[in-house]
């Protein structure tokens, strides 16, 4: 049986990760044991990643333990340790997510 090759084109891979950049919209961030939910606050599309900003105030005080993502009806989209910024207002922090579509090659187009 013959194989079938199929190729996403560019535009199909900067759409499939402008959509999933579209999925959140907040964030609950830990802060010395106590979860603040924070929106995002900007989210900047580039090649092979997109990166969702929170700006978090001067207060509370503390270690970031925990950033869990979330879409807006709540639903958990990971957790984990995200880049932080000092800024002059507070802390900014980013979550760098990469987003990459490839072809499975044990798929065979020909079936089912």
């Amino acid at each position: 049986m013959d194989e079938f090759k199929f190729t996403p084109n560019q535009y199909y891979v900067d759409e499939g990760r402008r959509r999933f950049a579209d999925i959140a919209n907040y964030a609950i961030i830990t802060i010395d044991g106590e979860g603040y939910e924070y929106p995002i606050a900007e989210t900047i599309n580039r090649d092979g990643f997109f990166k969702h900003y929170f700006d978090v105030e001067d207060e509370p005080v503390g270690n970031i333990e925990r950033i869990e993502l979330f879409t807006e009806s709540g639903a958990s989209l990971g957790s984990g340790v995200g880049y932080i910024e000092k800024g002059d207002d507070g802390w900014q922090i980013a979550i760098k997510l990469f987003v990459t579509l490839k072809e499975d090659e044990e798929n065979d187009a020909s079936e089912g």
